[in-house]
């Protein structure tokens, strides 16, 4: 029974490091999308910055220049949030995992328990199979020794 017992035990650690695995992965898909994000609103910022600049200077190729700048910069801004809006899609998920491997732990932790109570109970119940042979010996050695005194 134990064996049995600790191989479950041993598939619920693997599910629970899956679970774990999984968690880990998608947060990383998570920051990775807000990573981008942010660079992107960087990029529109500094890009915006420069058509600024050249907005200044405001002579007639530069300002065709401005406006290439300026689509730059909505451009970078479309992506940015594009990416912020799957990094929120991705929050469902990475708590879906999250609750997955909460569970994946509980349960393993509950096997542990109960692996612990049945090796316990089997010791319980070795130790009184050891104790009641140690009876039964000296109650048959009390036996022979009244069997030789009569």
């Amino acid at each position: 029974m134990k064996h049995s017992l600790d191989r479950v035990l041993r598939v619920r650690r693997l599910l629970e490091d899956l679970s774990r695995l999984e968690l880990q992965q998608r947060a990383a898909a998570k920051r990775q999308l807000e990573k981008g994000a942010q660079r992107q609103r960087r990029l529109a910022l500094s890009v915006r910055g420069e058509a600024l600049g050249i907005l200044e200077g405001r002579a007639g190729e530069e300002a065709r220049e401005w406006l290439l700048k300026i689509a730059d910069a909505d451009l970078f801004a479309w992506k940015g949030g594009k990416l912020d809006a799957m990094a929120e899609a991705e929050r469902p998920m990475v708590e879906a995992a999250r609750t997955a491997m909460l569970a994946r732990r509980l349960d393993r932790r509950q096997m542990e328990t109960l692996i612990a109570a049945a090796a316990a109970v089997e010791d319980k119940q070795g130790r009184r199979r050891v104790q009641s042979q140690v009876d039964e010996w000296f109650q048959s050695r009390t036996v022979r020794g009244r069997r030789t005194d009569q």
